[in-house]
């Protein structure tokens, strides 16, 4: 087959998958996850329930795609940072150096807020929210990996990294569902200023970049 003629299959693809998507986030912030089915879904997105049965299982199946592609569309953008955005002189103690990617992530949360409000707030089924906490425990190990690797720093973390990426992963999903349950009264750059005065010393303490004395 002809690489146009993949491409738009790939676009058509994409279009109905968006579209789906769409269709079930809209209708969880309507009437709940539990009082959606399938055919509403389709109904609300103008597709037959075939078409969805070819691309999803159930509306679960269709939840957890969403996410997944959720946190891969953020790792992506932050993967393609410049390494001057994830950039330290020691001033961001007091919160005096702005960093781009932090402000990054907290933007991500706003332009989807819909996504992130059905799945914070606890719509869908548990295994939603701790596949969302699987996913971001990865992201941030895998993005941890990828500023020490182009930096060329040692890590001496003071606790197992997988205590350390949860406990990250965690105190993420409870500022998201304060800042999305009001309404989000500060910006994502405000956030991303808050968020470094409030975690980023211990954390480079915890990983070893710094010691408690400095």
């Amino acid at each position: 087959m002809p690489s146009n003629q993949n491409e738009k299959i790939d676009r058509r693809v994409n279009r109905t998958r968006r579209s789906l998507q769409g269709a079930l986030l809209a209708l969880i912030l309507e009437k709940g996850y539990d009082a959606v089915t399938v055919e509403d879904i389709t109904r609300r997105a103008d597709l037959g329930r075939t078409t969805f049965y070819l691309h999803y299982r159930d509306k679960e199946d269709l939840l957890m795609q969403a996410v997944q592609d959720l946190i891969d569309d953020l790792v992506n953008e932050l993967a393609q940072t410049p390494l001057d955005a994830w950039k330290l002189n020691g001033q961001e103690d007091r919160g005096e150096v702005f960093v781009p990617a932090i402000a990054l992530a907290f933007h991500h949360v706003a332009i989807h807020a819909d996504l992130y409000r059905v799945l914070l707030r606890g719509e869908g089924t548990y295994s939603a929210l701790r596949r969302l906490r699987k996913i971001l425990s990865g992201a941030i190990s895998s993005l941890i990996q990828h500023f020490t690797a182009y930096s060329r720093v040692e890590l001496k973390p003071q606790v197992p990294m997988e205590v350390f990426v949860n406990s990250l992963a965690g105190a993420w999903i409870g500022l998201m569902t304060w800042w999305l349950e009001e309404g989000m009264p500060y910006s994502s750059e405000e956030m991303a200023v808050m968020y470094q005065r409030m975690f980023m010393r211990s954390t480079r303490e915890v990983l070893g970049l710094i010691n408690g004395e400095g």
